[in-house]
């Protein structure tokens, strides 16, 4: 199988044909009703491609694979032999309606009269896509193999969204039959479902009945010469009005005319991350990249319903919440798909029904040091809306999960769309049917949101399909009011092979404020402000590691062998929990934060012990303060001070009025502080000094570090 640079648009593509290529022509060719959710129904062939093993190969590969670029390159191969199978419907004259992780699914718009001729039309696609394509062996020794499913009838389409997004679902009874005959075919096997079987040409088929699943087996068709195909393909095109108008070009669709009103109208149909980098002219071999993102799956099994329309409104009222608290996490909306009794595209969930739609956080110009914190909250806001606000919600299940997937394009030139694949992905659904009814999510997703333990529950370890070696889940309770310490930990590690860049000037503030807390013996505050990406937690990293290394050149030479600093990292959470930032402080000076509950008194008891007579009424005791302050200088790093609540806040302006210790906070300046925050930057003990952006030229050689190069070419260089 070739493996070049397959999936290349045209670099004189105008900006309608670079949407086009991204939809389906259900939606290039719509007239907008102006009103959502918007209802559409048709007759039409709905033919359903599975790639089996690739689940498999994906966990597989994830763990034999040496590096990312191994993940990668597979998942250019699975998008190449994707790029085989688009290429070949769209000669038949199929409409791609989507491409999501190893499922796709096409329709063939017709009138009623005419569905016979197209289910014999699609017939014979599918059988030579099982030929050519039917089976691919790998290196890893998982094969991929294809399981086709077919059916026919009443099609509904429907728009749900607002006017900045909005997402296509195609749902009825039929679409189920689709996805029951995808099911029930093994690999390499056609299904057609029942209502298929009815509707076509029996004569002309070789089947085998599935009496049981009211589905049919296709073994072959009985065409007697291959001209009489031909003719028969001639008259079917005469159904098509859309089929390609000639042989350079699969789709009349990336051959319209600019039109700024369809262009507005398909922007809403795709990602804005996508968007952007599409109206950067970004070349759509470029787009494509291994990433690191959280993924959230949101299940709502739904009362049925025989009123379509009322359904429809359901689906439209969760996908606004969901968007719109998605969206303020700095996450995305991706897709959202209908299920009912059978398996949903990659997902593997045939016990349920429903809607589902898949959130992803992280993809490019979203990335945030909190991703798996907002991930974890959004999905349990979300959750909550669902049980309270949605009267015909049966059950409400989210998972989540966080690790490197391929994000990018999978398909053809004429055909593409933008997905994440991997293992995490596929994990997703997996979860879901394991912990239904619960917000759960893996391991990874739990350390790295560094939200309280409290506000978890291990669960129970359940085997799962395709998944060889399952990690620890967790199910999200929710912030909960109660009582925490812990989190020493900054967000970034000083690195040794890489020195700090240009910020002489922000390092000799922090000196300055240590010589006057020595000479003054009265508290020094310094807090760097700067935006996102400025380089803040690195500088305090910095600080983190020169403030522990006596005598360090730059630094004031005392007689002290040691000075004991004492880092923690807020959260937005923590803004909501009186006196957080403080108690935890001062935890982790008593070293009572890692301890168990049960001995954390026996704990503080022995630190104390000589001290103070009322251990319990001492945390905010001066005493403590001076006589620790007289053994060994103290200093506190504060990470993402913005977060302080306003008690924490209030209490340091006492604090360092009467004990010299070192306060060294960074800020956001987006956010708006508290009075009590405000009040502190305007006392005498505090300094704040604003952080710049790099110079190009540090910038530059800071990415020459990363990538393990000595210089960047020119016209690679912003």
């Amino acid at each position: 199988m070739a493996t070049g640079d397959r999936l290349v648009a045209p670099p004189l593509w105008p900006l309608e044909a670079r949407l086009a290529a991204l939809l389906p022509d259900l939606l290039v060719f719509r007239k907008p009703r102006g009103s959502e959710p918007e209802l559409a129904t048709a007759q039409g062939v709905l033919l359903g491609v599975h790639v089996t093993g690739f689940t498999a190969l994906m966990d597989r590969f994830s763990l034999s694979c040496k590096s990312e670029h191994d993940m990668d390159k597979l998942a250019h191969i699975f998008s190449y032999y994707i790029s085989d199978i688009v290429e070949h419907v769209l000669c038949f004259g199929g409409d791609i309606l989507n491409i999501t992780g190893n499922v796709l699914l096409a329709l063939w718009t017709v009138e009623q009269n005419q569905l016979s001729d197209i289910i014999t039309l699609v017939a014979k696609c599918s059988l030579e896509i099982q030929e050519k394509f039917g089976i691919y062996h790998t290196r890893e020794g998982q094969d991929l193999q294809l399981k086709i499913g077919l059916s026919a009838g009443r099609i509904s389409q429907v728009i749900v969204g607002d006017e900045q997004r909005q997402y296509l679902l195609v749902i009825g009874r039929d679409v189920d039959g689709v996805q029951l005959a995808q099911r029930l075919a093994q690999a390499n096997e056609i299904v057609l479902s029942w209502n298929c079987w009815k509707l076509c040409e029996q004569y002309m088929f070789e089947v085998e009945i599935m009496r049981e699943d009211e589905a049919v087996k296709l073994r072959d068709m009985r065409i007697s010469d291959p001209f009489d195909f031909d003719e028969h393909f001639d008259k079917c095109l005469d159904y098509l009005p859309h089929y390609r108008t000639s042989a350079d070009i699969l789709r009349t669709a990336l051959e319209l005319d600019p039109d700024s009103a369809l262009e507005q109208t398909l922007r809403k149909h795709i990602m804005k991350s996508l968007l952007k980098k599409i109206d950067e002219g970004q070349p759509m071999e470029y787009i494509s990249e291994f990433r690191t993102v959280t993924t959230v799956l949101v299940s709502l099994e739904l009362h049925k319903t025989e009123w379509m329309l009322h359904l429809c409104h359901l689906i439209q009222e969760a996908a606004l919440y969901i968007s719109t608290v998605i969206e303020k996490g700095g996450g995305q909306l991706s897709r959202i798909f209908m299920f009912d009794k059978v398996s949903t595209k990659e997902f593997d969930t045939s016990a349920l029904k429903g809607c589902m739609f898949l959130c992803v956080f992280g993809l490019p110009g979203d990335k945030k040091p909190d991703e798996c914190a907002h991930a974890l909250e959004s999905s349990f806001s979300i959750f909550s809306f669902c049980w309270e606000n949605l009267a015909e919600t049966k059950l409400v299940s989210i998972s989540i999960t966080n690790g490197p997937v391929f994000c990018g394009m999978v398909g053809a030139i004429a055909r593409h769309e933008y997905t994440v694949i991997g293992p995490k992905v596929s994990l997703l659904a997996r979860m879901i049917t394991a912990y239904p009814g619960l917000v759960s999510c893996d391991e990874v997703t739990y350390l790295r949101s560094m939200l309280p333990a409290y506000n978890f529950k291990k669960l129970p370890e359940k085997m799962m399909k395709n998944i060889s070696n399952p990690e620890k889940m967790y199910e999200y309770l929710g912030h909960r009011r109660c009582i925490m310490f812990g989190k020493r930990h900054l967000a970034r590690e000083r690195n040794q092979n890489h020195p700090l860049l240009d910020r002489e000037k922000e390092l000799e503030a922090f000196q300055m404020a240590q010589q006057r807390c020595l000479h003054l013996k009265k508290g020094q505050a310094v807090l760097y402000e700067g935006g996102k990406g400025y380089g803040k937690s690195q500088l305090l990293a910095e600080i983190n590691f020169l403030a522990q290394k006596e005598g360090h050149r730059g630094l004031p030479v005392t007689t002290v062998t040691f000075i004991r600093v004492l880092p923690l990292k807020l959260k937005e959470a923590d803004s909501k929990q009186c006196f957080y930032a403080i108690q935890t402080l001062m935890a982790i000076f008593f070293e009572i934060d890692t301890c168990p509950a049960c001995y954390r008194q026996e704990c503080l008891f022995k630190q104390l012990h000589g001290m103070v007579e009322e251990p319990l009424h001492c945390l905010f005791n001066d005493l403590f303060f001076v006589k620790a302050v007289r053994e060994t200088p103290l200093i506190f790093l504060i990470d993402e001070a913005q977060y302080m609540d306003a008690a924490s806040w209030e209490f340091l302006g006492t604090l360092l009025s009467s004990v010299p210790i070192i306060m060294v906070m960074t800020l956001t300046p987006t956010f708006t502080l508290c009075g009590w925050a405000q009040h502190f930057l305007q006392s005498p003990q505090a300094i704040l000094v604003p952080i710049s952006k790099l110079a190009e030229t540090s910038l530059l050689r800071m990415a020459c570090w990363e990538l393990g190069v000595v210089s960047i070419p020119q016209e690679l260089q912003m």
